[in-house]
């Protein structure tokens, strides 16, 4: 019984101790997440761009990274999950920049037009079953780099380049 008493103290004790200790600072816990998610209208006024967004999309997210000032659109089209990404950028003429943060071994890579942007896309196998295309492109006037990606099981008859056409708002209007 003395036993039973002593091991009941022990608990509650320890529990009050518990429940009296300070939950743990965010340095604690680790570093808090530098995207800030936010509506379109937010995305405009924070960043000043904007997405086309797809007609059939679902699950629409918009993401602003205020340090390297970098909008997001993630989306869904059927059973694929895109990314959609613009950020400002000092390039040349025919130079792309990789924004995606994503670095396969690229295959297939081809040239490609979006509205009247040069850029290129490219397709790679992740490891498993799944494979990922990235299509990248440059708007010269404005001085924005966009990058559209997508994760899917089945590339084939995937035209991501159209999608990327749907997503492009031109900056100085249509041509």
């Amino acid at each position: 019984m003395a036993m039973i008493l002593s091991l009941t103290l022990a608990a509650s004790a320890a529990s009050v101790y518990a429940a009296n200790e300070e939950a743990p600072s965010e340095e604690a816990v680790g570093i808090a997440n530098p995207w800030t998610e936010m509506t379109e209208d937010e995305l405009l006024e924070a960043s000043g761009m904007t997405f086309g967004v797809p007609e059939d999309a679902k699950d629409v997210v918009y993401r602003w990274l205020e340090d390297e000032s970098l909008a997001e659109m993630q989306f869904m089209l059927g059973e694929d999950e895109y990314c959609a990404r613009i950020m400002p950028d000092d390039l040349e003429e025919g130079q792309l920049d990789n924004i995606s943060d994503m670095y396969f071994q690229w295959e297939n890579e081809e040239e490609v037009t979006i509205g009247h942007c040069p850029g290129t896309i490219g397709q790679a196998q992740t490891g498993s079953e799944d494979y990922v295309e990235l299509c990248l492109w440059y708007d010269l006037v404005p001085g924005l780099m966009y990058s559209l990606s997508v994760y899917t099981t089945a590339p084939d008859g995937l035209d991501l380049t159209a999608v990327a056409d749907r997503v492009y708002i031109p900056v100085q209007g249509e041509d």
